[in-house]
């Protein structure tokens, strides 16, 4: 700031400062101008309000200027130690004295409040603080028109002690004189105090000198340095530091920052002149001044009107000022104001003893820096959720203060500031001795339920159904009833473990392998959570009985509650099923044996009949000869279909029926069906049809179940149907992604069931007429194997059917979408296409027949004579494994059970030939359990076929494995 704009702004307000300051009897002192050693310290820090010009301000550019800059610079000089002049706002100047951050603060006023926390030196410069308000008020001439209204202050300011102390707490602080008359002119605040000096400067600055005039001064202050209490060897070194600046250095500086006194004798003629103008111009204003007297007139009485309003709106704002302030002194609670930040910005405390700090430390200080971690979060919570919400309640903290703990609830709520920010008065209220009452009340509470407690344990204890025993240490405290009667023992019987083990655990052995298992389940449990691990224990009671017992238990505090379980009738009734089930599985071993063994007696002979049979057909016969030999296949097929249905229902309830999971053709299920019933339906006259609805006609699933299901259906409606027809159907009921629920029917126009006989239907040997005398014939086994097939293949099957009309037979299965067309439709039957094939493709390739029936060779070579092959044979696996060694086969047909060495035996044989590994064998037996097919494909053989052979499933089983390289 240039000396010439100083000189204006302050020529008038700072006579008697610079006059104070060159005269008087203080300024004489310079008496001793020798500085204390310089070694005595080795620099000293001063801070002072960088808001107050000329003294102490920056410039444009941020640097620091002023007269205390130049003063500062000269004490360094005399005294030889190093000044750091800290410039900064004056809140902030006061906290870093108050933290032992500086040595001497500076442009200070002393006042009673101060006293206490500084030394201060001797004044050097006598200023006027005042109270400016805006233009558009009239009427503040003191400080009793003051109140109600809000002033604006510099934080730190003398002027907030003394307004609080004229009673005036209206306040609104600002961190430097610019911010307050920057908020002045936005009109925040119609009133502020401020120096004198620092004030006509930064109005006239701000363009504001005539907008904000001077109401009145509200005191003289004096400017000292000052130091921390009881620090006078530094405030004995500033002094005379001080001291040794001279009278004519220090008007120099003077000169330099506040500028020259006006010399009235260069301007007197000027003035003379000025005079006589002003004259002539005073007779011109006085014509002018009594017209303007009735219009002043008429506006004045309106103006007194409205000054009176406002005067009652002052006393009335007046009133309620007082009364919150006498309420904020009436109430217990502490009262902070924060902004959204967490800082505190206000605080008002009638017992400031219950603050975490003291009132000026915690000013401009954020919640983080003075409360505890647990503290702060839960302030800034309740912040935050008041700046949101409007208003938080029912929040705790705990504070140590005065090393004891209190706690506080607070309230908090939002507000807006004068400033457009949002802020939030929270209320603190003391809640330690509440607190206290009612842990004292929760205390004597808990021990009346303790109490209560033991007295139910204890009741609970002695009626508990188990045996129960209370261990404290090596003591055993309590048994109940239970345990009395289990054992025999009374507690005085057994008042310690060791007697405890003694008598219950007799053999030495078994005792050290029962006391180490419990020991290490009781550490177990102390470690983990509590609970003792129930484990089997044999027992002797006091009669000497052999108990088996579940003993566990749960760990409390130094002992533990262990529990006794009699197990002994349940592990009496756990080997009495167990011999019974290894009775069961005996019998079922045996069943199954039997069952295994028949099918393959009977399946053999069977093979020769139906065998031999497809071998005269194929002959030259008279009619009467191939009605015979139809009705001896009839007769077989018949007789073959009763042992598969009783060996199917035997594994179905056995649980060892696995269905397949494989790709088909839903024709391959439904036109394969038909085809099997359609020349015995047209034989009765009957037509026969299929419907596929809209199923998928790639699907996943078992299709040999699938078609035996079906097949099971379709023979019954041409046994049962006398004229009319028979359909197939296929429906889809579900369907989720690839996932079907798919319902097959068989629909005829037979002779019905009656509705009281359907629910026995699918009952294995049920039929609807078991009687001697029946009609038609049939085991009753084909439903029940339906029913079971559609569950395991996750369906049900079902009839509906009227006498007379007809029935409709239904069962359900879940399958899959295909999403490639399978590969394994089946040939339908009608001629063997498949035998002239291999006749074209692979005559003269090489077939080894392993097979020690000749009976059974025979009828192979029967059904093979037309195919071309040639055909060996060997009579038992060691001879096979001699010819394969001798020569090479195209394929290998291998029986199961021979003499000697066996099919399965002689094909992991043939497997560690050299060049055999690949080569095929196809079981060939009459062991026709799924079992029997396993053991064979685990054995190395590569497909299976059951005797009876169906001579067409033996050609199609032939071309699938002969391969093009055979012939």
């Amino acid at each position: 700031m240039s000396p010439p704009l100083l000189r204006r702004v302050f020529v008038g307000r700072l006579l008697a400062v610079l006059l104070c300051s060159v005269g008087g009897p203080d300024t004489a002192v310079a008496a001793d101008t020798t500085a204390t050693p310089a070694e005595s310290r080795r620099s000293i820090h001063v801070v002072a309000d960088d808001n107050y010009p000329p003294y102490l301000f920056r410039d444009a550019e941020g640097k620091v200027e002023g007269y205390l800059v130049d003063v500062w610079h000269i004490w360094e000089t005399r005294t030889g130690i190093p000044v750091t002049l800290t410039a900064t706002n004056w809140a902030r100047a006061q906290q870093m004295m108050a933290r032992g951050e500086a040595d001497v603060i500076d442009t200070i006023f002393r006042t009673p409040q101060r006293e206490p926390l500084y030394d201060f030196t001797r004044p050097y410069a006598d200023l006027p603080v005042a109270i400016y308000t805006h233009r558009s008020i009239t009427g503040i001439t003191g400080l009793d028109t003051l109140k109600g209204f809000q002033i604006g202050v510099q934080a730190g300011d003398a002027c907030i002690d003394h307004l609080h102390l004229n009673g005036i707490a209206t306040l609104v602080e600002y961190p430097n004189y610019a911010d307050l008359i920057a908020a002045a002119q936005r009109e925040d605040i119609k009133a502020f105090c401020l120096d004198e000096g620092p004030a006509d400067y930064y109005l006239y600055r701000a363009h504001a000198q005539h907008s904000f005039p001077k109401a009145f001064e509200l005191y003289q202050g004096q400017f000292h340095r000052a130091v921390r209490k009881g620090d006078a060897e530094t405030l004995h070194l500033v002094e005379r530091g001080m001291a040794a600046i001279s009278p004519e250095e220090d008007a120099a500086l003077r000169r330099k920052w506040f500028g020259n006194p006006v010399d009235f004798a260069l301007y007197s003629r000027y003035i003379g002149w000025a005079l006589l103008a002003v004259a002539g111009i005073g007779s011109m204003l006085v014509a002018w001044n009594v017209l303007l007297r009735r219009q002043v007139s008429a506006k004045t009485t309106a103006l007194e009107h409205t000054l009176e309003a406002l005067r009652q709106a002052h006393r009335a704002t007046s009133e309620a000022k007082e009364s919150l302030a006498a309420t904020l002194q009436a109430i217990p609670d502490l009262l902070f104001e924060f902004d959204t930040d967490g800082y505190y910005r206000n605080i008002f405390a009638r017992d400031e003893g219950l603050l975490a700090a003291s009132h000026p430390e915690l000013i401009d200080r954020r919640v983080g820096d003075v409360l505890p971690a647990d503290a702060a979060a839960t302030v800034m919570a309740a912040i935050a959720t008041a700046a949101a919400r409007g208003g938080d309640y029912g929040r705790t903290i705990r504070l140590d203060i005065d090393g004891a703990a209190r706690w506080f609830e607070l309230s908090a709520a939002r507000k807006q500031h004068v400033d457009g920010s949002l802020r939030v008065l929270m209320l603190s209220r003391d809640v330690t001795e509440r607190r206290e009452a009612e842990q004292t009340l929760r205390n004597a509470h808990e021990a009346a339920l303790i109490a209560e407690r033991d007295r139910r344990f204890r009741m609970l204890f002695d009626a508990a159904p188990v045996a129960l025993a209370h261990v404290i240490g090596n003591r055993i405290g309590a048994v109940n009833q239970y345990f009395t009667e289990l054992f025999g023992y009374q507690e005085s019987d057994i008042a310690t473990l060791d007697e405890w083990w003694q008598r219950v655990y007799p053999d030495p052995i078994y005792r050290w392998e029962v006391q180490r298992t419990w020991e290490a389940a009781v550490n177990r449990a102390i470690a983990g959570d509590g609970r003792v691990e129930t484990l089997e224990y044999q027992v002797t009671t006091k009669d000497g009985q052999q108990r088996t017992l579940f003993i566990g238990g749960q760990v409390l505090g130094d002992g533990f509650v262990a529990t006794f379980i009699d197990i002994t009738p349940m592990r009496e009734a756990e080997a009495a099923l167990k011999e019974a089930k290894n009775a069961a599985d005996a019998a079922n071993l045996a069943k199954s044996s039997f069952l295994a063994n028949m099918s393959h007696e009977i399946r053999t002979p069977m093979n020769a009949i139906l065998g031999y049979a497809y071998a005269l057909k194929r002959s030259t016969l008279e009619a009467a000869q191939r009605e015979r030999i139809d009705k001896i296949e009839d007769a077989g097929r018949h007789l073959l279909a009763i042992i598969n249905d009783i060996l199917d229902i035997s594994k179905i309830e056995a649980g060892k029926l696995v269905l397949e999971h494989t790709s088909f053709h839903l024709a391959s299920i439904v036109d394969y069906v038909r085809s099997l019933i359609v020349d015995s339906a047209d034989a009765k006259g009957l037509t026969v049809s299929v419907e596929y609805d809209h199923v998928p006609i790639h699907l996943e699933g078992d299709p040999t179940r699938l078609r035996q299901a079906l097949l099971n259906f379709a023979g019954n409606a041409v046994k049962f149907t006398q004229q009319g027809q028979i359909v197939i159907r296929s429906r889809l009921l579900e369907r989720e992604g690839d996932r079907l629920l798919v319902r097959f029917e068989v629909e005829d126009t037979g002779v019905g069931i009656p509705p009281e006989s359907c629910s026995e239907l699918f009952q294995p040997f049920r039929q609807v007429d078991a009687s001697t005398t029946r009609k038609y014939g049939g085991t009753g086994l084909g439903l029940a194997i339906t029913q079971r097939l559609a569950q395991l293949m996750g369906g049900e099957a079902g009839v509906v059917s009227t006498p007379g009309v007809g029935s409709n037979f239904w069962f359900t299965a879940r399958l899959v979408a295909g999403s490639a067309p399978a590969t394994n439709i089946e040939a339908i039957p009608g001629g063997s296409t498949t035998e002239d094939m291999i006749r074209r493709r692979h005559a003269g390739a090489r077939v080894l027949l392993v097979e020690d029936d000749p009976v059974n060779q025979e009828v192979a070579l029967e059904l093979l004579g037309n195919t071309g092959l040639r055909i060996d044979v060997a009579n038992n696996g060691r001879e096979a494994i001699d010819m394969l060694r001798a020569s090479d086969y195209a394929v290998v047909l291998m029986d199961m059970q021979m003499p000697e060495m066996g099919g399965l035996e002689a094909t992991a044989l043939i497997r560690t030939l050299p060049d055999r590994q690949h080569t095929p064998i196809i079981a060939m037996t009459a062991n026709a359990f799924d079992e029997d097919r396993d053991r064979c494909i685990k054995a190395g053989m590569n497909d299976f076929i059951a005797k009876p052979v169906e001579p067409d499933i033996l050609f199609d089983t032939l071309a699938r494995w002969i391969g093009p390289q055979a012939s």
